[in-house]
């Protein structure tokens, strides 16, 4: 595969939790990011638009994958099964353990996807000597 605009505006996502992040670290006082609730609310929303709303899951089932492939996708299902855990028992809790470990995952998130969209080699297309018609309109296709 290769890196593409979705991955640029994830990235620009990233930063933006990169920087929600510290800030709650530095003990802001915006009203949003000032409470541990308030800092996972916004990494959880920036999360899932910059990250899950851009994603194409369904290009990952596309073809067949190499073995680096279905590692880093194993990887990426673990990494988001631990920031939804996160996020929703630091919801619940307002822990802020809870919200650095949905920050780590999140970032490992973010890695494994641009690492596998940067050296992933794309599938193939399959190249067949039929025509497109004789398979969408069988009685006009006849005998070769």
């Amino acid at each position: 595969m290769r890196l593409t605009w979705k991955d640029a505006v994830s990235t620009l996502f990233m930063a933006g939790i990169v920087a929600v992040y510290l800030a709650f670290l530095s003990g802001t006082s915006m009203w949003l990011i000032s409470s541990a609730r308030g800092t996972m609310t916004a990494v959880l929303v920036l999360g899932f638009v910059g990250g899950c709303a851009l994603s194409a899951a369904g290009d990952m089932y596309l073809g067949t994958l190499t073995r680096p492939a279905k590692v880093l996708r194993a990887l990426a299902t673990l990494f988001g099964l631990v920031a939804l855990t996160a996020g929703v028992a630091g919801l619940i809790t307002g822990g802020t353990v809870w919200l650095a470990i949905l920050f780590g995952a999140t970032i490992a998130l973010w890695l494994t996807a641009t690492i596998r969209h940067a050296f992933t080699v794309p599938a193939t297309p399959v190249v067949s000597d039929r025509d497109v018609h004789e398979v969408i309109h069988q009685d006009r296709a006849g005998a070769r």
